[in-house]
């Protein structure tokens, strides 16, 4: 695998995982299959958990779909090129993202390793649990937080759901940022993620005053008035919920 295998980001992480693959075969997938803790598998991605470098990593291998994907990302640019490149500039403004670790070309595609959340479960898979009342108002807050850290830094996440926010305890992480474009304050696509987060929150019954804590924490973040922020949002909100409502049918009790 070496003579096909060439870093595009990460120095000392790149190097760790190019040597890490250098015993295997061609087959990066089937690499992946003996050697992670795999979370998913389809047709044009597999994502695993690695230990490296004594560190839990995440490690996305994204497949090329075209020949045209090829081409782009055997020029080092694409998908997870620039999902690097974002996550770069994110923690540099201390908007909670997993930190990027490296990029490497294999035969198959891309991969892309970053830190691995040890202690992080997406919000998704936490409320079904019903955690204590206190306790998922701390996550709420935190939510808020972290959204308006992204949009005060100028950009939008592109698909704001539950399963992409990690609660740790203490912190909530953005995650799965293949989505994240440059979007001013106030924007349309600012806007669209927080109607995608409001559409979980309704779907999942959380209820008024949890949402509303999420909505005063974001705010707060922000410096915005509440009316503004749902005037923006409602578009995408009733557009989301038509989509949601034709496809899984009616869930939920509208929280605006």
């Amino acid at each position: 695998m070496p003579d096909r295998t060439r870093i595009i980001r990460g120095d000392s992480w790149g190097v760790a995982l190019h040597d890490t693959l250098a015993a295997s075969s061609n087959n990066t997938a089937a690499w992946m299959q003996q050697h992670t803790n795999l979370l998913k598998s389809d047709t044009h991605c597999r994502v695993g958990l690695l230990r490296l470098r004594h560190e839990q990593c995440y490690l996305k291998l994204y497949r090329y779909k075209s020949t045209g994907q090829k081409l782009l990302l055997r020029l080092g640019r694409g998908r997870p090129v620039r999902s690097f490149d974002v996550a770069c500039k994110l923690a540099a403004n201390e908007v909670p993202v997993p930190r990027p670790r490296a990029c490497l070309l294999v035969p198959e595609g891309v991969l892309l390793l970053t830190e691995g959340i040890a202690d992080g479960r997406n919000f998704n898979d936490l409320w079904p649990e019903q955690p204590v009342h206190d306790k998922f108002r701390q996550l709420l807050h935190g939510a808020g937080e972290s959204v308006a850290r992204l949009h005060r830094a100028g950009y939008a996440h592109g698909d704001c759901k539950w399963s992409n926010l990690l609660w740790t305890g203490s912190q909530c992480y953005l995650v799965d940022l293949d989505g994240v474009g440059k979007a001013p304050m106030g924007s349309a696509k600012q806007a669209r993620d927080l109607a995608r987060f409001t559409l979980n929150a309704e779907e999942l019954g959380i209820g008024p005053e949890l949402y509303e804590l999420f909505l005063e924490s974001y705010l707060r973040g922000i410096g915005g008035s509440r009316s503004m922020a749902i005037d923006r949002m409602m578009p995408a909100l009733r557009m989301l919920r038509d989509r949601h409502r034709i496809k899984y049918g009616e869930r939920g009790q509208h929280l605006l």
